[in-house]
């Protein structure tokens, strides 16, 4: 099966996601919630943190990103410190739940990422303080609906062609 076909299953809007994975999100407040979930065999043989690491963090150059992944590829972080997956700040890491953040004075942003068996979901809550900041979200929120099928598929491709073995830095 071609990894563009792989199922995802979007629930997007409060009230919408599944309560296992809003119940999840740790920011005391947020306006915006969703979830995507991607039905991949064999799942959890990768942990929370490695699907969050092929996701978000591609480590080719630029230009090769950008030729294979388009905008995507663009889009992607090279490798960073171990307590960051791009921009995110990791502030949970277990086997099957990883939870990062981005804080600012204008408001937060939280990813999830859920291993369960034969499926991984990309949870993502935010809150903006102001008026302006929701309505940008507003607009960015539809490029991240399309993105986030797209970096749960990738991330799929990704696992088992490299074996990747991606751990947090311990030292």
């Amino acid at each position: 099966m071609r990894h563009s076909t792989w199922p995802v299953r979007p629930e997007v809007g409060i009230g919408r996601v599944p309560a296992h994975l809003a119940a999840l999100v740790t920011l005391p407040r947020y306006g915006y919630l969703d979830a995507f979930t991607l039905t991949f065999p064999g799942a959890d043989r990768w942990s929370a943190e490695q699907w969050a690491r092929a996701m978000f963090i591609d480590d080719r150059p630029l230009l090769v990103r950008a030729a294979t992944r388009g905008l995507l590829g663009v889009m992607l972080n090279r490798p960073s410190a171990p307590d960051r997956i791009g921009e995110y700040t990791i502030s949970s890491a277990e086997p099957a739940v990883l939870r990062g953040e981005v804080t600012s004075p204008r408001g937060a942003d939280q990813v999830v990422v859920a291993v369960e068996g034969h499926s991984v979901s990309l949870v993502t809550a935010v809150h903006r303080d102001t008026r302006a900041g929701k309505r940008v979200w507003g607009v960015v929120s539809r490029v991240h609906r399309l993105f986030a099928r797209r970096v749960l598929r990738y991330a799929a491709a990704r696992l088992p062609a490299t074996r990747m073995t991606v751990q947090a830095d311990v030292s």
